[in-house]
């Protein structure tokens, strides 16, 4: 192949992945984990019920769960990190961002009460256990033994 030929080959490669990247297919081709758009602050409460993720079951703090997700980026970065990483799925019951979020917080080496940045809420491990610990916290008894088990295809 002469380097003409050659260099037609390499732009019609790169155009394709370019085109891959923008129709959304590059994570099936490379088997990479798919990084889904960004959900404003309006739209997560609606995204999180979608996937089986309440706001809290305590009524008096409903409208100060939602006033978080609305206002504080702890909040808006946990509930994309949950959506992240149930990407299709829900959680088979539901689960309480609010506990979820204490949950983490804990698995960051502090107490349920600690605020860090809001860059620390991106660990997508560790969302999976918090939102399996919140989840096993209300079905002590059941079988399941990790996230994987309480998360079905929407």
């Amino acid at each position: 192949m002469d380097r003409r030929t050659a260099l037609v080959v390499a732009i019609i490669g790169a155009l394709a992945l370019i085109i891959a990247a923008i129709i959304g297919i590059w994570p099936y081709i490379t088997k990479s984990q798919r990084t889904p758009v960004a959900v404003s602050a309006a739209g997560l409460e609606a995204e999180l019920s979608k996937a089986n993720i309440i706001l809290t079951e305590v009524p008096d703090k409903h409208d100060q769960v939602r006033e978080w997700l609305l206002s504080d980026l702890q909040y808006q970065v946990m509930a994309q990190t949950c959506l992240t990483v149930l990407n299709g799925k829900r959680v088979i019951d539901p689960v309480q961002l609010d506990v979820i979020v204490a949950k983490y917080r804990v698995l960051l080496g502090g107490n349920s009460g600690t605020n860090y940045s809001a860059d620390r809420y991106t660990d997508r491990n560790k969302a999976k256990e918090a939102i399996f610990k919140t989840w096993k916290e209300q079905h002590p008894d059941s079988l399941q033994k990790s996230f994987d088990e309480i998360v079905v295809v929407k």
